[in-house]
């Protein structure tokens, strides 16, 4: 139409010659203005806002990103489309520029023709989408959420105070931020997913970087049949964020509304401010000269990568890590409270970059791929503490697998109680221990908990009138006020040649890892039967069995006879998630079919595992213990050193005058109410982790001994007791002659 007005487009550009080039281009289709870009240039804006502005981010007079972060943040130039000139045609500067709210991008030098038409088709799309579109407010009135005036006041503090229109509406309290996902979700026809109620999946979380899922405020949810992105964005009209996840990822990106506090809190659960590997190269070592070649190709998408990793699993609370090369991808899985979850995939591309950053770090050699490999460095948290990291890496049909295990760093819980060693076999415990010399084994498989245990009774024992020295491999925690000695094979010393010096240092209380091997058995009961505390390892089943096993290895029956005190075995059993837990009714029947025993008369609430975001779906969020305390008194004593078996152990243990604990009480019943798994499954030789459930403990036949022993007093010879003070005591009982 002849007498039609002209969009304005605002050219913001110091450069004389470019910015009247442009406005000749422009001025036969557009009411062109023109601004140096000072600071006035965002009051010009205001008074007419233009239908497009370009930008040039090399302005002399004001820093070109700032004033496009201005504009995009201001509430009434925030819906104009931007084009942004730069000569810097880098992807930071790219990716800064459409982060601070660019609608377009283009390099100089450029075709005019070609800016001509970026600017057209940005109008012409704005003009439809308005078009098409109701703007936010007069969609919340239309869908009877808020009313026209609710609508104008809000506006209003909004010009006044700035910000979005949908936050004045939420912290004003008239429509909660599900309401406007919801009406926004609706209009666009895309979908609305609630991410308290949906955990992203492992393949499609690891495609894109860490940082950059939380600057674009998006969650890569899964891939669907047709290997389509399913992405949870906070604000799906971001379309240039869409279009280069696209890129990143190579795959058709399909987007959700999710809320902001909804995002807020995935990214607390899946991700947390990311830390550092250290790198524990030191001089000397085979392979150094390829691994410094080779930390030099490594990039930094790859360093972000294994840092962001290893901080989300060590915030998952796991304690191993596997990476897993598989024919197309790398699989990465963690073991938290004893079961593998799928945490990471990567492309394939990718497997190489992460397997040498780790190898790197660890002193391994990244040149060898055929030999497996040990290796360890220290992780530093966003904390400040550091995490120290065991690797070991065996050659696999299509690469290296490589296992890290992450040390404890929670703090040890405060008591045996909350261990759960409670009633009668807690008595016998502390009984034991205040006992001034002999030996206390803890037995069960690897990863049920033996080193907590030990780690917990050294810190309720430790005084400072008790030296206390440990030799360990790897040392997993460290405690104050303790002597702590780490074996070194590698340079001769091991735990025997540890022992054998600790014993001239004068000690009150040793604790040796683990007992592996004949001498360092001997050398342990050694010193439990010459005036020392000793507390050790061992792998059997149950606490009975712990003595065959140090009997196989060489010890003489007498010196075990004499020797130890008692036998600690554990398993450990997942805890049910308090925020998902679900009661339950157990009939009667199904009382019994568990074992718990006749159902009670009284109402007891039980609960079933469910599922959320905080337990990663599976029902579990902690672990809790299961003991048998098998105390040696006189009468196994005599058994033991008459070569006695396992079956007659647990037979004497069990007679009538020696009452089992009542760990079916204790770790059943309570355990259900507590929150136990009720999950059973056979307590066979092999089982590892403690995935069993009490019930099996008290009813399977290799469990017999699970209910073990009273408190007996030993007939070791004890030192003699301190003497009072001469000069402080009343009366001194008579000194032996």
């Amino acid at each position: 139409m002849p007498g039609a007005a002209k969009n304005a487009v605002v050219i913001v550009e110091d450069d004389t010659d470019l910015r009247d080039q442009l406005a000749r281009h422009f001025a036969g289709s557009y009411a062109v203005a023109v601004s140096l870009g000072d600071p006035g240039t965002l009051k010009v804006l205001r008074e007419r806002p233009p239908a497009a502005i370009i930008l040039d981010l090399d302005l002399t007079t004001f820093d070109g990103f700032e004033l496009l972060r201005l504009v995009s943040s201001d509430a009434q130039l925030s819906g104009i489309p931007v084009v942004a000139l730069s000569s810097n045609g880098g992807f930071d500067t790219f990716e800064r520029a459409h982060r601070l709210g660019a609608s377009e991008f283009v390099t100089k030098p450029f075709s005019p023709d070609e800016l001509g038409a970026k600017v057209d088709n940005l109008v012409s799309g704005r003009k439809q989408r308005s078009a098409g579109r109701l703007k936010l407010g007069a969609l919340l009135v239309a869908s009877g959420l808020v009313t026209q005036s609710q609508l104008d006041g809000a506006l209003k503090r909004q010009r006044n105070d700035g910000g979005r229109l949908g936050e004045v509406l939420v912290n004003d309290g008239l429509v909660n931020e599900q309401d406007i996902v919801r009406a926004v979700a609706g209009q666009l026809r895309i979908g609305v997913v609630d991410l308290s109620e949906t955990a992203p999946q492992a393949n499609a979380i690891g495609l894109l970087p860490r940082d950059f899922i939380i600057r674009h405020r998006l969650m890569p949810l899964s891939l669907d049949d047709t290997g389509n992105l399913i992405l949870a964005m906070t604000n799906p009209l971001d379309v240039i964020t869409v279009d280069e996840v696209g890129m990143r990822t190579k795959k058709r990106v399909v987007p959700v509304m999710c809320t902001e506090s909804g995002f807020d809190d995935a990214i607390s659960i899946y991700f947390s401010s990311r830390g550092k590997l250290k790198d524990a190269r030191e001089g000397g070592d085979i392979g150094d000269e390829v691994s410094a070649a080779g930390a030099a190709d490594i990039d930094a998408d790859i360093v972000e990568i294994v840092d962001s990793l290893l901080t989300d699993a060590a915030s998952m609370d796991a304690s191993d890590i596997h990476l897993e090369p598989q024919e197309d991808s790398l699989h990465v899985r963690c073991r938290i409270d004893g079961v593998l979850h799928d945490l990471r995939e990567f492309p394939k591309e990718l497997q190489a970059g992460i397997l040498s950053r780790l190898k790197i770090m660890g002193n391994l050699n990244i040149a060898e791929r055929r030999l497996p490999q040990d290796g360890r460095t220290t992780f530093e948290l966003s904390t400040g503490e550091a995490v120290d990291l065991r690797l070991a890496s065996i050659p696999s049909l299509y690469g290296e697998n490589i296992t890290i295990r992450i040390l404890e760093v929670s703090p040890l819980p405060p008591t045996l109680a909350s261990l759960g060693l409670v009633g009668e076999n807690l008595a016998r415990f502390e009984a034991v221990l205040k006992a001034p010399e002999g030996g206390i084994v803890i037995v069960g498989p690897t990863g049920s908990g033996k080193s907590t245990t030990l780690y917990t009774t050294l810190e309720l024992i430790r005084t400072p009138e008790r030296k206390v020295y440990t030799v360990e491999d790897p040392i997993e925690r460290k405690i104050t006020g303790i002597i702590q000695t780490e074996v070194r094979p590698t340079i001769g010393l091991t735990f025997a040649q540890a022992l054998r010096s600790l014993v001239r240092a004068d000690p009150d209380v040793i604790m040796v890892g683990e007992i592996r091997d004949l001498e360092t058995a001997k050398m342990a009961a050694d010193s439990a039967v010459t005036g020392h505390q000793v507390f050790s390892t061992l792998h059997t089943n149950d606490a009975s069995s712990a003595v065959n096993r140090l009997v196989e290895m060489g010890v003489p029956r007498y010196l075990v006879a004499a020797a130890w005190r008692c036998f600690v075995a554990q398993r450990l059993v997942r805890r049910l998630c308090p925020h998902c837990r679900q009661t339950e009714n157990l009939s009667d029947m199904r009382w019994q079919e568990l074992g718990l025993g006749p159902a009670p008369t009284k109402r007891v609430r039980v609960y079933k595992p469910v599922g959320c975001t905080k337990c990663f779906g599976t029902g579990y969020r902690g672990r809790i213990g299961l003991y048998e305390v098998l105390v040696v008194d006189d009468d196994l004593r005599d058994l033991i050193a008459t070569g006695g078996t396992v079956l007659e152990i647990q037979t004497t243990v069990l007679s009538c005058r020696r009452r089992p604990a009542p760990i079916v009480e204790a770790g059943d019943r309570d355990g259900v109410r507590r929150g136990f798994s009720q999950t059973v499954s056979p307590l066979t030789g092999g089982t590892k982790r403690g995935l069993v459930s009490p019930v099996v403990l008290r009813t399977h036949p290799r469990a017999r001994g699970a209910v073990l022993g009273e408190a007996g007093l030993s007939r070791a010879v004890r030192r003699l007791p301190a003497w009072p003070c001469p000069r402080c005591a009343r009366a001194s009982p008579a000194r032996p002659a």
